[in-house]
């Protein structure tokens, strides 16, 4: 018994040591754990939300950009990706002061709107005809994710995860050569909310910046109609850095994806003989495009929204297209328009640039805020009601508007999305190979589109060149009035504003007349006077810079248009004279044919202007869209 006891205490000494050891080491971790948070709760009383799933706020220096306070930046969840909210079980964490990447302290910042954990979350009180309850009801089922180049410094690193599909989207069909089956879908990132810009009394000229994915300007400001076709050549060859990649992939996908290897393998077809070649890029590509949009293109059309922003089309002025696209999309018997939005390639958003300013614009106010806002409202709403605009970001969604403040109107919200503008400028932020240029029409007969069509033939046409408009319509008139104005010189009729006859008589039988009709831009960088010239089978002169044509994907304008610089306005007639009888009319000719791309049908036919308008957003898409 005495030799056994020193060995028990032996044993039980060792065990004490290493619990009190174990109990010590629980008590370290913990204190490392908790005791900063709880130091710093008893100097501080601002909070920010801190959740274990997330990383941390503060981040890695390398994640930002020196001029980003990081209380700017949202939170990331390595599972879920999405902005960690302040309520439910989240963890409030107490803290002084935030340190950038360099160690310097700042000034917590709050972010406006700060506290919903879905961007779309809330549904517009003021839009007329969206039930708030409804958006309350379905607040948490689709979460908004916009690209994380929205906001400036903070670039996470992507975290890939496989994307996980509803039900109705599970089932795929065979995918075409060269794609592959199993689709990842990135970690969407979270663009924090910022303010809309300022406004000036010319609000498109405010914001009038160059988009990130055009590249960089030439050093002259202008940029010519080659270059445009270059930078559409390299936005087609890396369309990935314009594609964003959806959540999830659907059948339409797949199906855009197989259109597009049979888009780039067309056969060499230039013999058909609605279809004369010389106007276009590629004929071939062209004609196999706008047969498979015609086999398989399906349209949505959202239905939410009320009069008279929403599916209220204006059909006779300057704003005509924006207005005649509606309401042949809208009609019943458009074979292009689904009602089960599962089957849609793409989805269109039917409001009237037009009557948003007509209905919401404050007098000599010089902001257009609130017009910008209700947009944004009517995104928030689809965006919690259906998952589609999240799904790709509004990728795969479209609009057409024609009035001048549409690009900065739709640059923010609508980033992602196909915008047919009739101000087509690129200095606006028109991106090539996602925008599209909408022709600016001018319907004087609604019921009667195509009156008046055609003019003189190509030896009946007296006059060398022909421009009326008001000269107080932006700088660039007066430029020209004062060099070919005032009857300067017998073959060029440049004119201010005609007086007014019956019928316009005058402006048309100058327009029937002219070998050429001068396009000068107004404010803005679009006018009507080049689908007018077509309209008239007079050549058009277009003399606005950084102007990108109508339907510029497919046809090629320079082979029956002239493109004049800005700045060669005083040798304008030597520019017109140059160009030989012969060079003329093939030009005319020419013009005749690409016509019929050009005009309005109450009831549309094969390769008019609904058509074309519609070909150029499918035609987009398809060479947009990524898996």
């Amino acid at each position: 018994m005495r030799h056994e006891l020193p060995w028990l205490w032996k044993v039980e000494s060792r065990r004490l040591l290493w619990l009190l050891g174990l109990t010590f080491a629980l008590i370290v971790t913990f204190q490392y754990i908790e005791l900063p948070y709880a130091i710093s709760s008893l100097f501080s009383s601002t909070k920010i939300p801190f959740s274990r799933n997330s990383t941390s706020l503060l981040g890695d220096g390398e994640h930002h950009n020196g001029n980003l306070t990081p209380a700017m930046a949202p939170s990331f969840s390595q599972k879920n990706s999405t902005l960690t909210n302040s309520e439910g079980d989240e963890e409030e964490v107490e803290v002084d002061q935030i340190f950038d990447s360099r160690g310097n302290a700042t000034a917590p910042s709050a972010l406006p709107n700060a506290t919903a954990h879905n961007a779309r979350a809330e549904a517009p009180v003021s839009l007329p005809g969206f039930t708030p309850s409804s958006v309350k009801e379905n607040a948490t089922a689709h979460n908004a994710e916009a690209p994380a180049d929205a906001l400036p410094g903070l670039n996470p690193s992507p975290v890939k995860e496989n994307a996980t599909a509803p039900a109705a989207y599970a089932e795929a069909p065979a995918v075409s050569p060269g794609l592959k089956k199993n689709a990842t879908t990135p970690v969407a990132s979270v663009e924090a909310p910022a303010l809309l810009p300022g406004l000036s009394p010319s609000p498109v000229k405010e914001n009038a910046t160059t988009s990130q994915e055009n590249g960089k300007m030439p050093d002259s400001g202008v940029m010519s109609i080659s270059e445009m076709s270059k930078k559409l050549r390299e936005n087609r060859i890396s369309h990935n850095r314009l594609a964003k990649k959806p959540k999830w992939v659907t059948k339409p996908d797949l199906e855009l994806l197989q259109a597009r290897y049979e888009i780039e393998n067309a056969p060499i077809d230039d013999k058909d003989p609605l279809l004369y070649a010389p106007l276009y890029r590629n004929v071939s590509i062209f004609k196999r495009s706008y047969e498979l949009m015609e086999k398989m293109l399906k349209v949505y059309v959202y239905k939410e929204g009320d009069r008279p922003i929403m599916h209220s089309p204006m059909l006779r002025g300057i704003y005509a297209s924006e207005g005649w696209f509606m309401k042949l999309i809208e009609s019943n018997n458009n074979k292009f328009v689904t009602k089960d939005p599962s089957k849609a390639h793409l989805f269109y958003l039917p409001f009237s640039s037009r009557m948003l300013e007509v209905t919401l614009y404050v007098q000599d106010s010089h902001s257009h805020r609130n017009l910008i806002q209700y947009l944004k409202d009517y995104i928030d709403f689809i965006s919690v009601k259906y998952p589609f605009w999240n799904r790709t970001s509004g990728a795969d969604h479209f609009l057409a508007a024609c009035h001048d403040w549409a690009p900065s109107e739709t640059r923010k919200h609508f980033s992602k999305s196909i915008r047919a503008l009739c101000n087509s400028d690129v200095k606006e932020g028109f991106v090539f190979g996602k925008d599209t240029s909408l022709p600016e029409t001018f319907v004087r007969d609604p019921k009667k589109p195509l009156s008046s069509l055609g003019g003189k033939s190509a030896s009946q046409r007296p006059i060398l060149a022909f421009f009326a408009g008001k000269p107080e319509h932006g700088y660039l008139r007066p430029i020209l009035l004062s060099y070919w104005g005032n009857n300067k010189d017998p073959d060029l009729k440049i004119f201010g504003k005609l007086p007014r006859t019956k019928g316009n008589k005058n402006y048309l039988q100058f327009m029937k007349t002219s070998k050429y009709c001068i396009c000068a831009k107004g404010y803005e960088v679009n006018s009507p006077r080049v689908v007018e010239a077509i309209f008239y089978d007079c050549v058009p002169v277009i003399i606005s810079d950084n102007f990108v044509p109508p339907f510029f994907e497919v046809l090629n304008w320079e082979s029956f248009a002239l493109f004049v610089p800005e700045k060669d306005i005083p040798n304008l007639k030597k520019i017109l004279m140059s160009i030989s009888e012969r060079r003329y009319k093939q030009m005319q000719m020419r013009v005749k044919k690409v016509q019929k791309h050009f005009l309005w049908h109450v009831k549309p036919e094969k390769f008019d202007m609904f058509h074309m308008i519609l070909h150029s957003v499918w035609f987009n898409r398809v060479f947009q869209v990524s898996v």
